[in-house]
């Protein structure tokens, strides 16, 4: 019984890593797409995972409608994994005719800290960054198998995303923990980071109270101060998803210079919060928000 039970999950990653979303990325966009949503009406991959995160996301933006609200979960996680594939088989002037910009990226030639959400999907940002002239390292935890399924196909899945980063204009992962010195040689050599602060934060994160959705949350501030004594500039970006059309949408906006660690802090939280009114359901951290809106006896500046 354990060993069918294994088999079963095997190859539940095994078309869910790789046969599905290679498919997808095989296939003409026009085609692909209605594909995706197909498995997202009907296949029971993600559907657990839409429960639970449609329950926390009931809590704080009552009345949404839980059906479309679960069934567009399961379609952006869907289009994140044909994503893998399809940065790696269409070139960056197929992604530039599908994606619809707003705002401007900064300057190109100097140190940038770019941060985004667990929002939408984006994997395809490296292109464009690569096409402005932006080098950047992703900032990230390392993954464990247990983020993208359940045994050895999901590590061999997490090794292929970390192989594809250096392939689709990334200069590749820089994973946390005891990263510091890291992060800061990295951006005194003049290269940029894109990270997520949209997670749960520790003390030595320096955590700083910030208003979401109208509560009090915990944003970590310590890469921000990194950034900030390097004199590094912040630019804020998200990247959307058009269910109907397929398309892209990237919202890009730079602070000034002299913005300190609180106004940055601010920003982003009030970026996320128009992010997650928008569409609530392509936000990836639902299943950690207790954590993240739970205010807790650390020191914290006041947002």
């Amino acid at each position: 019984m354990i060993h069918a039970d294994r088999l079963r999950r095997a190859i539940s990653d095994l078309l869910g890593l790789f046969v599905f979303p290679m498919l997808v990325a095989a296939l003409p966009w026009r085609v692909g797409l209605p594909l995706l949503k197909r498995l997202a009406r009907h296949h029971p991959t993600f559907r657990l995972e839409a429960d639970a995160a449609w329950d926390a996301a009931n809590v704080h933006l009552p009345g949404l409608d839980a059906y479309t609200w679960k069934s567009r979960y399961r379609l952006i996680r869907w289009v994140e994994r044909a994503d893998t594939y399809l940065t790696l088989t269409r070139g960056t002037r197929w992604w530039k005719r599908r994606v619809d910009v707003i705002g401007e990226w900064p300057l190109s030639g100097q140190s940038h800290l770019l941060l985004t959400f667990h929002w939408g999907a984006g994997n395809w940002i490296w292109r464009l960054l690569d096409e402005h002239g932006i080098g950047a390292h992703f900032l990230a935890r390392r993954p464990v198998a247990s983020d993208l399924g359940v045994g050895g196909l999901a590590l061999a899945y997490s090794r292929l995303r970390e192989w594809a980063f250096p392939r689709i204009g990334s200069r590749g992962a820089m994973y946390t923990g005891g990263s510091a010195a890291r992060i800061e040689a990295a951006l005194t050599q003049g290269a940029s980071l894109v990270a997520m602060l949209d997670l749960p934060s520790s003390p030595s994160q320096q955590p700083v109270r910030v208003t979401l959705l109208g509560e009090t949350a915990l944003l970590p501030a310590r890469l921000v101060a990194l950034a900030a004594n390097k004199h590094v500039p912040v630019t804020i970006f998200s990247c959307g998803f058009d269910a109907d059309s397929g398309r892209r949408k990237l919202q890009i906006e730079t602070l000034a210079p002299s913005a300190g660690i609180e106004v940055v802090l601010a920003r982003y939280a009030a970026l996320l919060d128009a992010r997650l009114r928008e569409s609530s359901e392509f936000w990836m951290m639902w299943h950690q928000s207790a954590a993240i809106f739970a205010v807790t006896g650390h020191t914290m500046a006041a947002g």
